[in-house]
């Protein structure tokens, strides 16, 4: 049998793993959002590049050169 002592010791021990795990998963999160902003922001980036390219190809005579 399992004393109240050793009981409430390993209460504690996965307390805090729990409160570790959380916290690691937390940051996890916040790092992904970080790198889906990113990768978000680099694409919007290459889309205006490529409307502003062809835009200026449009206004510099298109087909018709």
């Amino acid at each position: 049998s399992v004393s109240e002592d050793e009981f409430a010791a390993r209460l504690r021990v996965l307390e805090r793993d729990n409160a570790l795990l959380t916290q690691e998963v937390r940051q996890l999160h916040e790092k992904i959002d970080s790198i889906t902003g990113g990768v978000g922001r680099g694409l919007w980036i290459l889309g205006g590049g490529f409307i502003a390219s062809f835009v200026a190809w449009i206004v510099s005579g298109g087909l018709s050169r």
